[in-house]
């Protein structure tokens, strides 16, 4: 398949997706300008929802080229899972604006946690598939797809924790998710600086 083609509309979704994050913040009707300073003020989990997902989804972003900069082979089946990844990251600014709205409420995290679970869980099959059909370039050793495959299940299983946390003490998954968030900013297995030389030919 074309890879040209592939990578940009991968780009296109995750770019609008942080997009649209934005549109969780409205702005409030205020009457005076310390009544504009209060309302401005009690936006504060909307923009702490908007600060957590733009992190989450530019580590999907830029997870998602260190992946596929190393994948020599694209496939339909690739392709097909690739589109589930880009239908659930879609869907991330809507599970923001509601944990943002309503960011003590159980549904609200669960709801947002059901969404990273289901984005982990496609990522996951996604690598296996790859590794499973030899899809991945001569210079990716398998030390760097051994260590790739316990970066995407430990995320899998923090999002998991921090959803059925959200069923009991929702302040606790939130903070779950900000530290698997902070986890995924270190490179790991094919996410991490290979020399460009390997990958000089596409």
């Amino acid at each position: 398949m074309s890879r040209t083609r592939f990578e940009a509309a991968s780009d296109g979704v995750f770019a609008i997706a942080i997009t649209l994050l934005v549109l969780g913040l409205t702005v409030p009707a205020a009457t005076s300008g310390g009544d504009l300073i209060q309302k401005l003020l009690a936006l504060w989990p909307n923009a702490l929802a908007y600060a957590l997902s733009f992190a989450v989804i530019g580590i999907m972003w830029n997870n998602h080229q260190m992946l596929f900069r190393s994948v020599g082979v694209l496939d339909r089946t690739t392709w097909l899972l690739n589109l589930v990844l880009l239908g659930i990251t879609a869907f991330i600014p809507f599970a923001t604006a509601v944990l943002g709205a309503y960011h003590g409420e159980r549904a609200a995290n669960v709801l947002y946690g059901f969404t990273l679970v289901a984005a982990s869980i496609v990522y996951n099959g996604l690598l296996h598939y790859l590794i499973g059909h030899r899809a991945f370039r001569p210079f990716v050793t398998a030390e760097a797809l051994r260590q790739t495959v316990f970066h995407y299940r430990f995320g899998l299983g923090v999002y998991s924790v921090a959803t059925i946390c959200a069923f009991f003490v929702p302040i606790v998954s939130f903070w779950l998710y900000w530290a698997i968030t902070l986890y995924y900013l270190f490179p790991r297995g094919v996410d991490a600086d290979i020399p460009e030389a390997a990958t000089g030919s596409r």
